[in-house]
């Protein structure tokens, strides 16, 4: 069966990285491995051998055309996607690939406000019978800001309610906070209310305080939010993190 990761993430959380070195350490052990391009906006693309929804469609022609902004042109791009699923059969069935790599658009209105990426993984896991799982790349620069890093934890959040697949949340370019003590990423990790409580008092707002401290509840009372710190600066910890999720795979 081929295993497939949906990559999601908010803009600049490394997600082009992620594909890349991931690539380049399967392709080292011997694995088939091929990066599916599913952001239409993405400029510069250096996947190698790869499957590009810009082959089908471009933002900057949807925009030009139909006089949208980057959002709309992007709900646009999507929409045309589901709507010529062909032309992406048509790709995968000519892929004896093993191991697919799905990068998607960091929007977040792709998993609030619309069904196309959670449809699109129903197709998927359906039809080719694709082992399909969630990658969701947080910067580790939110760490230094609350309010950021707790948008972001809700986002990876919902992306899990909205595609009901098994996930994986990751801190991504650790190499940048090497200086920071376990002890202390480690609450960002592993988010408690207690530990945040603490933090939360500090703002001065009362109304943004009462609402930050509810958000951090809700997190809390779910207990579904755990990052894996993740260097991809390191081979080894690239190849750590493949064996981990082999074996979450069995």
């Amino acid at each position: 069966m081929k295993k497939g990761q949906i990559l999601m993430g908010p803009a600049g959380s490394g997600k082009s990285t992620y594909c890349l070195e991931i690539f380049k350490n399967l392709m080292e052990s011997k694995e088939s491995v091929q990066i599916i391009n599913l952001d239409p906006s993405i400029e510069n693309m250096e996947y190698p051998d790869s499957i590009d929804i810009r082959d089908l469609i471009k933002i900057e022609d949807v925009m030009e055309e139909f006089n949208l902004g980057p959002n709309g042109g992007l709900i646009f791009c999507m929409e045309y996607f589901m709507d010529n699923l062909d032309w992406f059969h048509r790709e995968i069935e000519n892929s004896s690939k093993k191991n697919l790599i799905f990068d998607l658009p960091g929007q977040i209105e792709l998993y609030t406000h619309s069904n196309l990426i959670r449809d699109f993984c129903f197709h998927v896991k359906k039809l080719f019978e694709i082992d399909l799982f969630g990658i969701f790349l947080l910067d580790c620069t939110f760490i230094g800001d609350i309010g950021k890093f707790f948008g972001g934890a809700l986002t990876a959040l919902c992306s899990m309610f909205s595609l009901e697949i098994s996930h994986y949340n990751i801190i991504s370019k650790i190499d940048l906070i090497s200086h920071t003590p376990y002890g202390i990423l480690e609450n960002f990790l592993f988010p408690s209310y207690d530990f945040f409580n603490k933090e939360l008092n500090q703002i001065i707002n009362k109304k943004y305080r009462f609402l930050t401290k509810t958000l951090v509840r809700i997190l809390a009372d779910f207990s579904m939010i755990q990052f894996i710190p993740l260097d991809l600066t390191r081979s080894d910890q690239v190849t750590n993190f493949i064996s981990l999720l082999n074996i979450a795979r069995e």
